[in-house]
Parts: C-alpha cells; sequence; structure tokens
C-alpha cells in the first residue's frame, strides 16, 4: 500500500514538472526559464535580459566571479546597447562614468521657447572653479590593494564647483534631489554661459582697439602738424564718432561732423550679418548728433556707418546690452 502511494507521488510531480514547470534542464545541462532551454546560453530566459533567436542580440553575459568590477558586460565589444531612444531608463546611478563618447540630446525639434542668457559675462566673473579632495568612503575589503589604490588616486586633486555656489550664479546648471539630500551639477549647462560671455567680452576688446587706434590716429595727426593747419582741415574733413555710451542699455548717441560742402549724408544701423536695419538722414552741416533707442533692437553687437554723398566715411560698432 504504502508502495503504491509513493508512486503515485513520483508520477504527479514528474507530471507537474514536464507539464507545468518554469524551470527546464536538458541533458546539456541547459537552463531555460518560462521557456525551452537553447543550446547557446547556459541560461535561456523568456525575457528582455537573454532573448534568443535570430531577431535579438545576446544583450548581457554574466562575467566571472573572479573577474571582479566586470559583473555585467556585452557579449562582444561595442555589440549592444541599453536601452533606446524610445525605451530609455530614466536614472542610472554610478560613482564613476567611463566612456568614449557621450551624445546629449540637443534636437532643436524637442526645444521651445528661445531666449538669450542674460549677463553670461557678469555670470562667468563670479564663478569660482576650485581644486579639491572628495571626503574617502574607506577601503572595500572585497576589491584588491590595486583597485583601491586606483579609486582613492580618483578622489584627490579634483577640478570643478561647488553646487551650492553655482547655484546663486547659474541656477539652471545645479539640481538639488531633496529625497537624497544631494546637489548635482549639469557642467554642460555652463558651456553655453562662457561661449557667450567670451562673445560679449570680445565685443567689447574690438570697441577698445577702436578706440586705441582712433586715439592713435588723432596723435599721430597732432604731432605732424600745426595747430592752426589742424584745426583748419579738421573743419572740412567728415568725422564718426564712437558712440556714447558704449555699451549702452537704454540710449546712446553717435555724434559726427558733416562738412559744408557736403551733399547727401546718412547714418546706416547694420547687424553683424550685414543687414541694414536702420537709417537717419543728416540735414545739418557741422556737428551733428543722433539718439539711438535700446528699445528699437535687440540686445547685442551692431556696426553703424556714415555715408556722405554715397561714400563710406567710417564704421564703428557700438554694443547695446539688457
Amino acid at each position: 500500500m504504502k508502495t503504491n502511494q509513493f508512486l503515485s507521488i513520483v508520477i504527479f510531480v514528474f507530471i507537474s514538472l514536464t507539464s507545468f514547470a518554469q524551470i527546464k534542464v536538458n541533458s546539456s545541462g541547459k537552463v531555460g526559464i518560462g521557456i525551452d532551454p537553447d543550446a547557446g546560453y547556459n541560461l535561456n530566459t523568456y525575457s528582455a535580459i537573454f532573448k534568443s533567436g535570430a531577431t535579438y542580440p545576446d544583450l548581457i553575459i554574466a562575467g566571472d566571479p573572479a573577474d571582479y568590477g566586470k559583473a555585467i558586460y556585452s557579449s562582444s565589444n561595442n555589440y549592444c546597447s541599453v536601452g533606446t531612444s524610445t525605451k530609455q531608463f530614466k536614472n542610472v546611478f554610478a560613482k564613476y562614468h567611463y566612456a568614449t563618447g557621450v551624445l546629449l540630446t540637443s534636437d532643436k525639434r524637442l526645444k521651445q521657447n528661445f531666449r538669450n542668457i542674460d549677463k553670461p559675462l557678469e555670470k562667468l566673473m563670479q564663478m569660482n572653479g576650485q581644486k579639491y579632495d572628495f571626503i574617502s568612503q574607506g577601503s572595500d575589503s572585497i576589491k584588491n590593494e590595486k583597485v583601491n589604490e586606483r579609486d582613492l588616486l580618483l578622489e584627490k586633486d579634483r577640478l570643478g564647483f561647488i553646487a551650492q555656489d553655482l547655484q546663486k550664479i547659474v541656477p539652471e546648471a545645479v539640481f538639488y534631489f531633496k529625497d537624497e539630500d544631494r546637489y548635482y551639477i549639469d557642467y554642460n549647462a555652463v558651456i553655453p554661459v562662457i561661449v557667450e560671455a567670451m562673445k560679449a567680452q570680445q565685443a567689447q576688446i574690438e570697441v577698445l582697439k577702436s578706440e586705441v587706434a582712433n586715439c592713435c590716429t588723432a596723435n599721430l595727426k597732432s604731432a605732424s602738424l600745426a595747430s592752426g593747419t589742424r584745426n583748419n582741415l579738421a573743419d572740412n574733413i567728415a568725422q564718426l564718432d564712437q558712440n556714447i555710451p558704449n555699451p549702452f542699455s537704454q540710449e546712446t548717441h553717435i555724434g559726427c561732423f558733416i562738412p559744408e560742402e557736403s551733399g547727401t549724408s546718412v547714418l546706416y544701423i547694420y547687424n553683424l550679418n550685414g543687414t541694414q536695419l536702420q537709417q537717419y538722414s543728416m540735414n545739418g552741416k557741422g556737428k551733428q548728433s543722433v539718439t539711438i533707442n535700446g528699445n528699437s533692437l535687440q540686445p547685442g553687437m551692431y556696426l553703424y556707418a556714415l555715408v556722405i554723398d554715397g561714400k563710406e566715411v567710417d564704421t564703428k560698432r557700438m554694443i547695446l546690452t539688457k
């Protein structure tokens, strides 16, 4: 009687394993979970990790436990991806990220509401780069001595910003996660600030170079001509002055001198692409002045030129800030 009961239990278990089992092992020791074992895998699952068949590549292979630091890796070099553009991981946390290149999503079609960066040069001048060490987290007894030495080396002599300080200057580049109580910096967000600051600085340099050149020219004329002769020539030579103030935000004044014998005199305003934006007819003679309202233009650098009787007298730059 006991023998019959034992045989009944064995038969029931066998039927259950063969008909409804989720784990299957073939004669070669290959294992399948929710799917028949595959000859190409030690472990074959009906999931996104080890998908068999020609349609899908080998996504992930578990590394040799003895090979520390390679618990998960691709089946061949540069072969697989983690996630896709339409099926992305929301967050990836790691202490260090090693890569040949990093591509950031920057397609214009994904963006809107474009604005200029406000006062980039002022922001850049407030930033303070720092050299610092990370607080050591101690050695890991699991890792070997060589790996511990490398990790300790990576904690020393780092260059960067302090997130709490940068947040006061460029808050768009700093993120605080309350649940973790941690500040993070998007260093790529600092790059556009640097670029726009350099452009603003270069505009100021060009203005200064122009002023120095004009100053030197005036000094040379003063050194080579007698006072009376210089005054007589100045009375008959067309001249375009540098706008004051420059840079400006509200309004600026452009002075010029129109000789008495001149015909048509026009002051033109251009953008840096050479597109004419405004023009002012100069009806008077002698010293003249034109007032430019900052509200009539977008912040940026502009060119203005004085043209008398169809000939360019001079061209200068002016800078409009917010």
